[in-house]
């Protein structure tokens, strides 16, 4: 009866301790289901040839998915040439406009700024489906607002999509509306809570408004421009939905990123080993490039977090 009631005892011991444990096991579960379990299965596919089309079962094919892509696959250098330029053009233009509106708006006064940070966010609620329908709507060639005001000024209408040389600008420029104002407003933010001892010194000085932005204001900021440089880089490296709405890759592979290219692969012509590895690949790509910017930002002294 002793022993049985040092057990018991044990036992409440140990439920005491690890109670946390029960109450995170369900979550553990769901997280490990949902997220660990497709992660390992897309890398062990990676190493495989499948395609669910083949009444054929796997067969390991080692890193040749990897070397065809890196050095075989044309289509991949060309999806990789268009994310790039993708890239850059929408994420630069987002920070010279975004910047632009913050200091617009940070020398507004508190009750108009109010109704402008709210119309800010308008674009950014809507789903990256619905603005690509909108913007799909305003580049229709027939009925398309933007061929209206072109017949303004007596313009021939514009297949604003269905060029090459138009249909990657008109997909950035869609991309360009809907997250310019998320960069405004995180600069914007930064803004406000910016020292304000900096900028009576150097009014004390003397120096010019060019000045003071170029050398106290610039400065200052540039933490603050690195965290929202970091979430946009990664999340136009996503980008899939206004491409899939606006011009599904096309005309040509003009507007082919790689996360679309993934998803013809994967989801198009069924080759399901080959597509996990360029999604490995592309997992790659954004984890370099995000520790790049993540040991820029910590050493001008300010974590992701934003905590100094």
């Amino acid at each position: 009866m002793h022993l049985w009631k040092r057990v018991g005892l044990f036992f409440c011991s140990l439920r005491r301790r690890y109670i946390w444990f029960f109450f995170l096991a369900p979550t553990l579960v769901a997280l490990i289901s949902i997220v660990v379990f497709p992660l390992v299965f897309s890398l062990s596919l990676s190493f495989h040839d499948w395609n669910i089309i083949r009444a054929k079962a796997w067969s390991w094919t080692g890193i040749a998915n990897y070397r065809t892509i890196l050095f075989e696959d044309p289509y991949f250098r060309s999806a990789f040439k268009v994310t790039l330029l993708y890239l850059v053009g929408t994420v630069s233009l987002q920070f010279g406009l975004g910047l632009l509106v913050a200091l617009i708006l940070h020398r507004i006064t508190e009750k108009i700024i109010g109704f402008l940070r709210t119309a800010l966010i308008l674009p950014i609620t809507m789903t990256p489906v619905i603005v690509g329908m909108i913007w799909r709507l305003m580049y229709n060639p027939d009925l398309g607002m933007l061929n209206y005001f072109l017949t303004w000024f007596r313009l021939s209408p514009v297949n604003w999509t269905g060029m090459p040389l138009t249909a990657l600008p008109s997909v950035m420029m869609a991309d360009i509306w809907e997250w310019t104002p998320f960069v405004a407003l995180i600069l914007l933010a930064g803004l406000q809570a910016l020292p304000q001892e900096p900028f009576e010194a150097a009014l004390v000085d003397g120096a010019s408004s060019w000045q003071t932005f170029r050398y106290v204001t610039l400065p200052l900021l540039s933490p603050v421009m690195l965290v929202a440089l970091l979430i946009r880089v990664m999340d136009s490296f996503k980008t899939f939905d206004l491409i899939f709405v606006l011009t599904q890759g096309g005309p040509g592979m003009s507007t082919e990123i790689l996360n679309y290219y993934t998803y013809r692969y994967g989801f198009k012509f069924f080759h399901l080993g080959y597509a996990s590895a360029l999604s490995w690949l592309l997992l790659v790509v954004v984890t370099i490039i995000s520790i790049v910017l993540v040991r820029i930002i910590r050493s001008k002294g300010i974590s992701v977090g934003g905590a100094r």
